[in-house]
């Protein structure tokens, strides 16, 4: 086999030319603090990483709504609480009222008090989030859930949707209730359902008409237990959003130890190899120099 000076010549510079290459990555390895500059580096490890990248992507949304549902669920607890305190006033006003020796002047005012409760509960019902929807319109966000005739009879409005959120991949947590399944519904002490405006405004009636009875303070009662036990599962929602929350924190942890075991570089290794790469290339520089210029008859020679 001959060899022609020139072919010795470009075997020499694509030597250099490939060390050049492998020194330049390590230096931009050793400036970026990264051990994968290009996919080329490591494809399979870069699939890996992107792979990674959208997970983390994912874990940062469920975090926000987990955020979203705790803001909409405290929102909610504190509008429920407000109902029950408004009906235990009702409730005060309701043991007044059976107190027989009451009289006309007394009755009419608590029934202007009872009536003012009702608009209170109705203004709580239709309470609105920061960013303008109705916490209890189930899915209808942009409708009003309750609205009132003028004369104290109450329509609901919306739907029996409950909005959902994911916060994991495997879970979903209801972040509001709609208005019918805690203001409607209410089993009445004369049979049949009624609702916490009817039964309100059915007392403010009968304190009108000075026929109060015992069933308005079983009907508050009744009421106000329905309201309590969708507070107690809201506050079971908010608790399985705090626990989620440290879930979704630790798995993000994970997630980026993963990530920065195949991305971060080795610095103690990456120095090393650079000083390895610095003296080889210097070395065929050296080589190349010399043997610039000469051909292949001086080795003959």
């Amino acid at each position: 086999m001959r060899i022609s000076t020139a072919q010795m010549f470009q075997q020499r510079v694509t030597a250099m030319l490939e060390q050049q290459v492998d020194l330049a990555r390590t230096e931009q390895q050793l400036a970026t603090g990264k051990r994968l500059v290009s996919a080329a580096d490591d494809p399979a490890a870069s699939l890996r990483n992107l792979q990674l990248g959208d997970r983390l992507t994912q874990n940062e949304q469920y975090q926000k709504n987990l955020d979203a549902a705790q803001g909409r669920l405290e929102l909610e607890e504190g509008a429920l609480a407000s109902s029950v305190d408004l009906l235990q006033r009702v409730r005060e006003l309701a043991v007044q009222a059976l107190n027989a020796t009451l009289g006309p002047g007394d009755l009419k005012a608590i029934e202007v008090e009872v009536r003012s409760q009702l608009d209170g509960l109705l203004s709580v019902a239709n309470t609105q989030n920061t960013n303008g929807e109705f916490l209890f319109a189930g899915y209808r966000v942009d409708a009003i859930p309750f609205s009132s005739d003028g004369a104290g009879n109450v329509t609901y409005n919306g739907d029996q949707g409950r909005q959902h959120l994911q916060v994991s991949q495997t879970r979903q947590v209801a972040a509001a209730d709609n208005g019918a399944d805690i203001f409607q519904g209410v089993n009445a002490a004369a049979g049949g359902t009624t609702s916490s405006f009817d039964i309100l405004n059915d007392f403010a009636d009968a304190l009108a008409a000075g026929a109060v009875t015992a069933d308005t303070l079983t009907d508050i009662d009744t009421a106000m237990d329905k309201i309590l036990t969708v507070r107690a599962d809201v506050g079971s929602r908010l608790r399985a959003v705090d626990d989620q929350r440290g879930i979704n924190e630790s798995f993000g942890l994970v997630l980026e130890k993963e990530r920065a075991d195949l991305v971060d570089l080795d610095y103690t290794e990456a120095i090393s190899r650079f000083n390895q790469q610095l003296l080889a290339f210097q070395a065929s520089e050296q080589v190349f120099a010399k043997v610039q210029g000469l051909s292949l008859f001086d080795y003959l020679g």
